[in-house]
């Protein structure tokens, strides 16, 4: 048989067809699945700029509304030299980044996710395979990274910063002493009982001494002692009276009295657990308003003021988070706005959010409510109406 005939007998193959199945178009160059980090990776990229962006515009809307202005008045007043008004901006940068990374932050989101919605880039996504969650999971990533440095930089640089502008516009004369405390008042308690009541005209955190120093001391729920001295210094390990008297109560009008020119004294807390009190909130970590916090609490003094300021100390850096949550979803709902749009909506969004936080504080502060719910209310009602807009994404 010929090759021809061969070929003429042989069973013809079948017709190879073609199945195509409906669903979105493929991006051209992309392939869907282990691919899409790319995408992740790129929303990342282009959330920095606009963060950058809003991180300058914020911090010098702060620094020029308030920092700028007062030393650029004590330069004109001859107050201080050039470099001592640069050592100051420096020092007060710390504490307004702390308030401006959060605004950043929604600013930020909101400028990033209104661009890649405007430009199709979000329907491009999609048509990829990824989730709006996905989508807007980074801007949530970069919100916690922006909380945890701002809470790092606000219990590690502000408090030093702050301690250290306060000391240098004191040396220029536009502050107190910070090291000094007037009308000191301690409470020790041993047993649950009032022990000693100690009074002091002032205390010098630095020279770890009181001056015009009384002290009253109870035993048994009733005054046993009371000792006035000039002076009480703490020297290595304890306290001296310098220049007092001792009067001893011993029972009904009898009182007896000692003079003395250095006695030890009787005094339960230590110089870094009294020079605290010379501090603002401001110029102290969380951990160290917490101590300050206890132990004054052990005093009996009402501690509820301070307790808002120590919970605020965390709910605005978290602020950054809330943001986060905000204003991604709003981003990409928003198909076309213009960084004046933008920029807009975020300070409408701000301001509404410290009106809140202002007015739950003050509620706090009163013992209306209690001192953490305050504080982070503001967080919970705007985290809560993020989380719910990026759940309704789905």
């Amino acid at each position: 048989m010929t090759k021809s005939g061969a070929r003429q007998g042989a069973r013809p193959r079948p017709a190879t067809r073609t199945i195509t199945t409906t669903g979105p178009e493929p991006v051209p160059g992309l392939r869907p699945g282990p691919r899409l980090g790319l995408l992740e990776r790129y929303i990342y990229r282009e959330l920095l700029g606009p963060l950058l962006f809003s991180v300058t515009a914020f911090a010098l809307i702060m620094v020029a509304g308030d920092l700028l202005f007062q030393l650029a008045r004590m330069l004109v007043d001859g107050q201080v030299s050039a470099g001592t008004a640069f050592t100051v901006f420096v020092l007060g940068l710390p504490r307004v980044m702390v308030l401006v990374l959060p605004m950043s932050t929604l600013l930020g989101t909101l400028l990033c996710y209104s661009r890649l919605s405007a430009g199709s880039e979000v329907v491009a996504m999609r048509a990829a395979g990824m989730s709006l969650q996905r989508v807007m999971a980074p801007a949530v990533v970069l919100a916690v990274a922006v909380s945890v440095v701002t809470v790092a930089l606000n219990e590690t640089v502000v408090p030093a910063a702050n301690r250290r502008s306060e000391l240098i516009m004191w040396e220029i004369g536009r502050r107190a002493n910070p090291f000094v405390q007037r009308n000191a008042v301690i409470k020790e308690f041993e047993g649950g009982a009032l022990a000693r009541l100690i009074y002091a005209d002032s205390y010098d955190a630095e020279a770890k001494a009181f001056t015009e120093v009384t002290v009253q001391e109870f035993e048994g729920g009733r005054l046993a002692r009371i000792t006035e001295a000039a002076h009480a210094r703490w020297e290595e390990t304890r306290w001296w009276f310098e220049d007092g008297v001792i009067y001893a109560v011993l029972g009904g009008d009898r009182v007896a009295s000692v003079r003395f020119a250095r006695q030890e004294a009787r005094i339960a807390h230590r110089p870094s657990q009294v020079g605290k009190g010379a501090l603002s909130p401001r110029e102290m970590s969380a951990r160290e308003l917490g101590e300050y916090i206890r132990d004054l609490a052990g005093q009996g003094a009402q501690v509820t003021g301070l307790l808002v300021e120590l919970y605020l100390k965390l709910a605005i850096p978290f602020a950054s988070l809330v943001f986060g949550l905000v204003g991604a979803p709003l981003g990409v709902r928003a198909h076309r706005a213009s960084t004046s749009l933008g920029f807009g909506m975020s300070i409408l969004i701000i301001f509404v959010y410290y009106v809140i936080m202002s007015l739950s504080c003050a509620v706090a502060e009163r013992g209306s409510v209690p001192p953490l719910v305050g504080a982070w209310f503001s967080n919970i009602l705007f985290g809560a109406c993020g989380a719910l807009m990026m759940a309704r994404k789905s």
